[in-house]
């Protein structure tokens, strides 16, 4: 762990600014170098870019002159390959695409490694013990403990933490471990060690019989679930489960983590946000006549049941969502297909007469498509109706929806909106269609127009058919009448 009020300096030796690092955790204080040389005094580890240098010999000849905790910006995977071959384990390398997400703790990964007595026993991430360092401590501590002293050891693990990686992001998941080890170290200050166990488990020494074990996890427990982390621009709540078993004189430590684990999958199995010690889990498996193995057993089946049933399920609204998109989306353009429209519509309209809401409909034709197709061939026509569609999304307004109607028509719905402000949409999306440039494959450069239709929804449209039919009447009469142009 960095030394309490110790600051870390860190030389930025990259082509690109210096970004806004300022927020990032733990005492590091970032600075642009101009040359990566008499580094070794001022800095306690530097970043090197390798777009700096003439060559990647030129960054390892650098990089080997240093003695200083560094980590390498690459810019290609072939790139970050060739510098993995040379690169000391104990230094880091970050793709520059990841540079926000991952820098900090490329960084900081960089120096601890090459703090050797502090960083082998400190999980990198949550800066609280790590296992090893806690198997250690209790090893000591039940082997020494020869007045008999009780002992308590306690297990929390997060709940649904899985739910917060799949919702959030896996660098959420780490912030929110970090912000856990802090809450941990705050409030546990006079325990014998606090230590990352795994994932998302943590483990507390404290000395004490069962009760006071008990009553410490029970302020934990309302401590987490009261808290509000926040984690970026979000806030989320969460929960943790308990167990908690005590030790006397020279017990195993096997025998003890054994205990607690049984602990903490039974407080899992009876609903989570909860706290049970060794001496309720006997009475649960007593009550139910069986030997505590298969009581445990039976409480982890049932927890592993419940993952997998809650993973399933996501995994299925993901699925339908996904199909679902698929579904009402155009392959090509991005924007809603017919399907979709003909449902959004018939809905729209029926909305219109019940609430007397007011709804306008645009109709476009790309025109004289079929001459790109000939003269610039199919690949680039279909260039020409992303563009055509790109066109419609930065100009259309928020509430508004694109559909493709079909070939190189499109349709927008407009809710609450009356056929005056709808031709002054319609003549923004023209004057955008008629100055955007086409590239074709070849190169050659073009411009498409359209010519469009606008209606305003009336009582006398029985169906979106006669709706459709009005508004195609207005495109054709703009084709008629010379082409890129309005008609209403």
């Amino acid at each position: 762990m960095e030394e309490r009020g110790k600051t870390i300096r860190v030389g930025w030796y990259s082509s690109i600014a210096l970004p806004k690092l300022e927020n990032f955790p733990y005492n590091f204080e970032w600075l642009s170098v101009d040359a990566p040389v008499d580094l070794e005094r001022a800095f306690d580890a530097i970043v090197l870019d390798a777009e700096k240098f003439n060559s990647l010999e030129d960054l390892k000849s650098t990089y080997t002159s240093l003695s200083l905790p560094t980590a390498i910006l690459a810019n290609t995977v072939e790139e970050e390959t060739i510098i993995l071959g040379w690169l000391d384990p104990r230094d880091e390398i970050c793709q520059k695409s990841l540079l926000y997400q991952q820098l900090w703790l490329r960084v900081r990964r960089s120096w601890q490694h090459r703090q050797p007595q502090e960083s082998a026993n400190l999980d990198p991430l949550t800066q609280v013990a790590n296992r090893r360092a806690l198997i250690k401590y209790a090893i000591g501590l039940l082997s020494a403990n020869e007045a008999q002293e009780p002992i308590c050891l306690i297990f929390l693990d997060i709940d649904r933490f899985k739910v917060v990686n799949d919702n959030l992001g896996h660098t959420a998941g780490d912030l929110l471990l970090r912000e856990i080890g802090q809450l941990l170290r705050q409030y546990a200050l006079g325990a014998g060690i606090v230590a990352r166990h795994g994932g998302d488990e943590f483990a507390i020494f404290v000395r004490g019989n069962l009760d006071r074990g008990r009553a410490f996890a029970d302020f934990l427990r309302t401590e987490i679930a009261a808290r509000e982390f926040k984690i970026g621009e979000n806030a989320i709540w969460i929960s943790a489960s308990f167990g908690v078993a005590s030790a006397t004189g020279h017990s195993s430590f096997e025998t003890l983590f054994q205990e607690v684990d049984e602990c903490l999958y039974a407080a899992k199995e009876q609903g989570r946000n909860r706290v049970v010690t060794a001496e309720e889990f006997e009475a649960i498996a007593d009550a139910t006549g069986q030997d505590k193995l298969i009581t445990d057993f039976e409480n982890r089946i049932r927890v592993i049941a419940q993952r997998m049933s809650s993973e399933l399920v996501l995994k299925a609204r993901r699925l339908a969502k996904q199909y679902r998109t698929e579904a009402d989306r155009d392959g090509l353009t991005g924007v809603f297909n017919r399907r979709h429209l003909d449902r959004l519509l018939a809905r729209e309209m029926d909305k219109s007469r019940k609430y007397d809401r007011e709804l306008t409909v645009m109709l476009l034709d790309l025109d004289r498509f079929g001459d790109v197709n000939r003269t610039y061939g199919f690949p680039t026509g279909d260039r020409a109706l992303k563009s055509a569609a790109d066109v419609l999304g930065r100009s259309i307004r928020a509430g508004d929806w694109v559909a493709r109607y079909g070939g190189e028509e499109f349709c927008v719905v407009m809710l609450d909106t009356e056929l005056q402000t709808g031709c002054q949409v319609a003549e923004r999306i023209r004057q955008a269609m008629s100055s955007e440039t086409v590239t074709a494959y070849d190169g050659r450069q073009f411009q498409v127009t359209a010519s469009i239709g606008v209606v305003q929804f009336t009582i006398d449209d029985a169906d979106a058919v006669a709706l459709f039919q009005r508004v195609s009447d207005k495109v054709r009469q703009a084709k008629k009448e010379g082409r890129d142009r309005i008609r209403f």
